[in-house]
């Protein structure tokens, strides 16, 4: 996750002094791509995702998702020379 950061040494300390972190005046500037090029920020922290996937009636929709008929498949047979 990435925060703002102050850009002059006297920024960086009267938000120090005064308790308060750079933030920005408008939340849209991290959506629009006109001026972020000149944003200072650093990393912070860490984001964790979790996905949650349905796979309810993907085989209608022509995906197979579900694990493989294993009827009339014998698995991996043991190397061969070796005592079992």
């Amino acid at each position: 996750m990435f925060v703002p950061e102050s850009t002059s040494k006297l920024q960086k300390f009267t938000s120090w002094f005064m308790g308060r972190r750079p933030e920005y005046t408008d939340p849209k500037v991290v959506a629009q791509g006109e001026g972020r090029e000149v944003t200072r920020v650093r990393s912070q922290g860490f984001v964790t995702l979790l996905f949650n996937v349905v796979t309810k009636d993907m085989r209608k929709l022509g995906y197979d998702s579900g694990p493989s008929d294993t009827q009339g498949v014998s698995g991996p047979s043991p190397p061969q020379g070796l005592p079992l």
